[in-house]
């Protein structure tokens, strides 16, 4: 039955108002973009320390990335050293300069680039591992026992052994049953294995992970762990999710954390040695996806800005948290202070990781927008599908800027799109894009969806240096049984 001239009617002024409001929101982000200091609807390359050349191609490193591209092929991470080392350096300091003793922890989770973790280490950080192959692996990079953290709620049996062998420096148990497997382990080598509690508070993750302070389960779990022998009840451990730039809620987790360390100590007579305030700050060049850029990109409009200053300095983070730890710990009497902990994966390598992308192929889309066809997709991007990042024309970095373009993976899926409406400059078969901040979670997710994973290197002083070569057809069916 065809429908009623009123019924097109409400559907038409509805369909009108709908899009006036998304016009209206639209034409607010770019206002905030032109107050942010956008350049073409960009932020400015120097926010991740590169630059343009006077070629007008984005040099990383010293390094020009079309040669990169040129010269490694493409897909292609690019991990800038010199970033990598500052944002290391420039987050232990804000603590370090704030309280006695701290430690950060290299998470591996995060970034598991040998080249990467290396680099960190060799700085003076400890290993954060949350499997038997991170752990393996931390161990294969030389790194003491006496310098590494097991976290994760899945600790396998035979990980647990590995670790205990290893003599961990702390083990942060989930669940009761790792308290009985680590017990059993440490009696068997006649050691004392030094252990925390993943505790949950009342902000943050919840679900799988850990054991309630409010219910009474972290208390239980403490009593568990003081009546074993072969442990020794060294700290408390937290993880309040990731890519989180609200201080108020990691304020709120820490004086949580710290009246329980008061009850562990009035009712179990337990001295902490460690407070692990996990990770997951957040990265000024980066926000989630929410429903309006959903809603703006489906209608033909970009998605609403990132505004660099909404993330928390590390300064400010220092600031608050070793203000707040102050009301229950002495500074000037180190030896009365628990050592700080902190696991900031994707605040120390997102910004310094870029992956180059070649064009393809340039298909006429919608509304006089352009789709593009890149060599790498969802296989090697799985963040873009929930985070927003910054997309630079890597060889085009001083061309005027065109219309819209939609960037679309080189997989036969429709699934596939990295960025559905970007404006850049008239991108053409060869150019190259930078996707930024592809240093936190872009490698740990990778698969070899009918291609092979990427090559990384490492760029300093206009060296690039080969940190994994690309895999090769014959790697993804290597241990595959051929049949002639």
């Amino acid at each position: 039955m065809p429908l009623l001239p009123g019924v097109l009617e409400v559907r038409a002024l509805r369909q009108t108002a709908k899009m006036a409001v998304i016009g209206a929101r639209h034409r607010k982000n770019d206002t905030r973009r032109q107050a942010l200091g956008y350049r073409n609807d960009t932020l400015p390359a120097a926010l991740w320390n590169t630059s343009v050349n006077d070629a007008g191609h984005l040099e990383i490193g010293g390094c020009d990335s079309v040669h990169l591209a040129r010269d490694f092929g493409t897909p292609l991470h690019v991990v800038n050293k010199d970033r990598l080392v500052a944002d290391f350096e420039r987050f232990h300091g804000a603590f370090a300069r704030c309280w006695p003793e701290v430690i950060l922890g290299t998470s591996y989770k995060t970034n598991p680039l040998p080249g990467v973790i290396r680099q960190l280490h060799q700085l003076g950080s400890w290993a954060e591992v949350i499997s038997h192959f991170e752990l393996w692996l931390a161990i294969q990079l030389g790194m003491p026992g006496a310098r590494i953290i097991y976290n994760g709620p899945g600790k396998t049996r035979e990980s647990i052994r590995l670790a205990v062998g290893h003599d961990l420096a702390l083990i942060n148990l989930d669940n009761a049953s790792e308290v009985d497997q680590v017990a059993a382990e440490a009696q068997a080598l006649g050691r004392i294995q030094k252990v925390g509690i993943r505790v949950v508070t009342s902000v943050g993750w919840s679900g799988q992970f850990g054991n309630s302070i409010a219910s009474g389960e972290a208390l239980a779990m403490a009593r568990r762990i003081v009546a074993s022998d072969g442990l020794s009840l060294a700290g408390l451990h937290i993880h309040l999710g990731t890519g989180l730039k609200h201080l108020p809620t990691y304020l709120q987790a820490i004086r949580e954390v710290c009246v329980f360390a008061q009850t562990l100590q009035s009712e179990l007579g337990v001295t902490l040695s460690y407070l692990d305030f996990g990770g997951g700050f957040g990265v000024p060049t980066v926000r989630p996806m929410d429903e309006w850029d959903q809603r703006l990109q489906a209608n033909g409009y970009p998605p609403g800005p990132i505004d660099p200053s909404a993330n928390p300095t590390p300064e400010t983070f220092a600031q608050a948290v070793t203000g707040l730890l102050r009301e229950f710990y002495d500074p000037g009497h180190p030896g009365n202070c628990p050592t700080l902990i902190f696991e900031p994966g994707r605040a120390i390598t997102s910004s310094a990781q870029t992956l180059l992308l070649s064009v393809i192929a340039i298909k006429p889309g919608p509304n006089g927008s352009r789709k593009v066809i890149l060599d790498g997709g969802k296989n090697i991007t799985i963040p873009l599908g929930y985070e927003l990042h910054e997309v630079l024309p890597a060889s085009k970095m001083n061309s005027p800027y065109g219309g819209q373009h939609q960037l679309y993976g080189p997989l036969c899926h429709p699934g596939d799109i990295l960025v559905l409406w970007k404006r850049l400059p008239d991108l053409e078969p060869g150019d190259v894009v930078a996707i930024m901040d592809a240093g936190a979670y872009f490698i740990p997710n990778q698969m070899n969806f009918s291609n092979p994973r990427p090559a990384v290197v490492m760029a300093h002083d206009g060296t690039a240096e080969l940190i994994r070569a690309r895999e090769q057809f014959d790697d993804i069916v290597r241990l595959d049984q051929l049949v002639d």
